[in-house]
């Protein structure tokens, strides 16, 4: 009796963190490619960038120059690459720029 409660209680617990891992707008870094980034179009919202690409990791706001930068990673066959898409101040898609992510293999030469 006491084992079945200690398995219950572990299931539970297993099953409420996994819950909490799963975020469903972010797409693995694996899942997306360049020719997603194509799709997007100058003059599209937040909105439909996400619908193409899913949510950001990373999101910072350059208060100054008037633009928010999203940061995507993904792979290019086997190379690893960055995307940063810019908004202007009202949310509409500006351009994207795609380069190496050099973060990936930094951490490989330590």
């Amino acid at each position: 009796m006491i084992r079945s409660a200690r398995l219950l209680a572990v299931i539970t617990a297993l099953l409420a963190l996994a819950g909490c891992a799963a975020d469903t707008g972010i797409r693995g870094y694996w899942t997306l490619h360049d020719t997603d980034f194509r799709k997007l179009k100058p003059g599209m919202t937040k909105p439909d960038v996400v619908a193409i690409v899913g949510k950001p990791r990373l999101a910072v706001t350059f208060a100054r120059l008037g633009e928010e930068v999203w940061e995507y990673r993904y792979l290019d066959g086997q190379i690893f690459m960055k995307a940063h898409v810019s908004f202007d101040t009202k949310g509409v898609f500006k351009g994207h720029v795609e380069s190496y992510d050099q973060d990936a293999y930094d951490a490989v030469s330590e």
